[in-house]
């Protein structure tokens, strides 16, 4: 079943126009996520690619990480009787994705998943533009998992970009897996491959390291690939942590965007609130964030997956960690939700980025900490 978020406006980069190979496709692009221009060079080798393999049955799609659309999109405007999935583990490319979909008039299934873990049945073809960041216990991830999640005669259709494909045949390395087309192109690689057995997966997919946080006390927290902080705190975190020691208790918080988790386990330890809200657009944050924050703590925190913030916020501190430069539109739109609330908010990034988000914005900064070029601000709207 289709999942709805509705999509705002605001967050719309520009529209263009996707004409390849006879069918036509008006798609509104996110400055947040990938390809944010034009159809990336990946994408179109891949359906290109396709052309070339009479046995492929359309039947049953699944565009495993979606992003706005551009593949699984085309795929059902080609031929409106095929059956097409489109998942992502990102919520504002699953909002973009149902947007696209309208705004063509398309009937497709979207839905957040991470990678095959909500996908609904079995495949006939699932197509896949692997993404780098992913990591290569991700790409064994969307390998194998494909072995479970296509029908007897199915094909996984995946591309990489070329620095990834000695990982990519090394993964592909299995008697369960027949290659069926291989395509080297100047900037990607092109692989069609069938299985002949389910290939077991692995337990502790996407986890790549261990880390040790210290504050009252020692804490454990196990860190993903694809996330930012895997190996060492950021200087943003350094600071909200400062931050964190020199603020009073609250019953409520609510951590934006928590990453690898980090920030909710400084939460935990130093304010101690009765209640905590992990609120992503990433569903691997999430997972990560809910691990680290229960097995220090003990309690499961409320897990929120949305796009961006909407009205309505109970919790008495706001606590956002803001590391992306391109997501300028998307941090805006929280923040203006943010500062309809009359309480505080701890926010912590990038000096110039945090500069640029709240200069024109009506706050008062009641603490402020520094790490490098990295700031903690507590923050209360005006008035």
């Amino acid at each position: 079943m289709s999942v709805h978020f509705t999509l705002d406006s605001s967050l719309i980069k520009k529209r263009i126009v996707f004409n390849f190979s006879k069918v036509s496709l008006q798609l509104d692009l996110s400055e947040s996520l990938f390809s944010s221009f034009a159809v990336d060079l990946g994408t179109k080798a891949l359906l290109n690619s396709l052309r070339k393999n009479d046995a492929i049955d359309y039947s049953r799609i699944l565009d495993l990480g979606c992003g706005y659309g551009p593949m699984g999109l085309f795929l059902k405007a080609q031929d409106p009787s095929r059956v097409v999935h489109m998942v992502d583990r990102d919520a504002l490319a699953v909002a973009f994705t149902s947007h696209n979909a309208e705004l063509n008039n398309l009937h497709v299934t979207v839905y957040p998943s991470l990678d095959y873990e909500q996908a609904e049945g079995k495949f006939s073809l699932i197509v896949t533009n692997f993404p780098a960041k992913t990591g290569t216990k991700g790409m064994e991830a969307f390998v194998y998992g494909a072995s479970t999640h296509l029908a007897s005669d199915g094909v996984l259709a995946i591309v990489v970009v070329r620095e990834l494909t000695a990982a990519l045949e090394h993964v592909l390395d299995s008697p369960a897996i027949r290659i069926l087309c291989r395509e080297y192109r100047k900037g990607h690689s092109i692989f069609h491959v069938a299985f002949t057995a389910a290939i077991r997966p692995f337990t502790r997919k996407y986890e790549r390291h261990e880390m040790i946080l210290s504050l009252s006390r020692k804490y454990r927290v196990r860190t993903a690939v694809g996330l930012p902080e895997f190996d060492t705190l950021s200087f943003a975190t350094r600071a909200l942590f400062s931050l964190l020691k020199d603020i009073a208790g609250y019953s409520s918080v609510l951590v934006l965007e928590p990453g690898q988790g980090h920030g909710a386990v400084g939460v935990m330890d130093l304010l101690k609130p009765k209640g905590l809200v992990l609120v992503s657009r990433d569903l691997l944050s999430l997972r990560f964030a809910e691990r680290n924050v229960r097995r220090n703590f003990h309690i499961k925190p409320l897990l929120k997956l949305v796009p961006y913030l909407e009205n309505g916020l109970e919790q008495e501190l706001i606590v956002w960690n803001i590391q992306r430069k391109s997501d300028l539109a998307l941090n805006t739109y929280n923040l203006k939700v943010l500062l309809k609330r009359t309480g505080p908010m701890l926010i912590c990034g990038k000096a110039a980025l945090l500069h640029t988000l709240v200069r024109n914005e009506a706050v008062t900064v009641l603490k402020e900490t520094s790490e490098r070029n990295y700031l903690a601000k507590l923050l209360r709207p005006k008035g």
